[in-house]
């Protein structure tokens, strides 16, 4: 009757070894799918970060080109297509500016000249700016209001957006300046 007791005994103790290593198994399982999770979501983040620095540079450079355009002799009009992406600005005060509707689609904005040589590759769509002048007298203190632009000691003032695009082309960061000139 003895071994019958032992027997009985040693084979429970097996079923509980079995369950508990189950049960560490699990839970290491689990942790590999947490540090996998943890890894890739990491990996995400650097992916993000790396995307929106490309629209930034991108954007930058659309900004001082379109800058740049504006200072050196652009002509602005009330369709942009004389120069693309020139307009003039709405005199009628409480208007969007263009470079803030959320669509440029109906507009015609300036392009990067020198696109092709920056690698289109790394990019999900080309950069792109408006440039907006100001009416006379639209800043007050700036120039009295009816002086016609272009005189000496009158400077002009353009709004200037530009955006940039990603990788991801849902990657848009838009940037947007003043330039005065004389």
């Amino acid at each position: 009757m003895q071994t019958r007791t032992l027997v009985a005994s040693a084979a429970r103790q097996r079923g509980v070894a079995l369950i508990i290593g189950l049960v560490i198994l699990v839970l290491l399982a689990l942790l590999g799918a947490s540090a996998y999770s943890v890894a890739t979501q990491d990996e995400r983040i650097a992916g993000n970060a790396r995307d929106h620095a490309r629209a930034m540079a991108a954007a930058e450079t659309m900004l001082r080109d379109c800058e740049y355009h504006v200072q050196t002799g652009a002509t602005f009009d009330s369709t942009g297509t004389t120069d693309p992406g020139m307009y003039l600005a709405p005199s009628v005060a409480g208007t969007t500016w263009l470079g803030d509707q959320t669509s440029w689609a109906n507009l015609n904005p300036r392009l990067l000249p020198n696109y092709q040589a920056i690698n289109p590759d790394w990019l999900g769509g080309q950069p792109q700016c408006i440039a907006e002048l100001l009416p006379a007298g639209a800043i007050p203190g700036v120039k009295p209001a009816g002086l016609p632009l272009g005189g000496v000691g009158s400077p002009q003032i353009a709004h200037v957006t530009a955006r940039g695009y990603g990788l991801n082309s849902n990657t848009v960061v838009t940037l947007v300046s003043y330039v005065s000139w004389w």
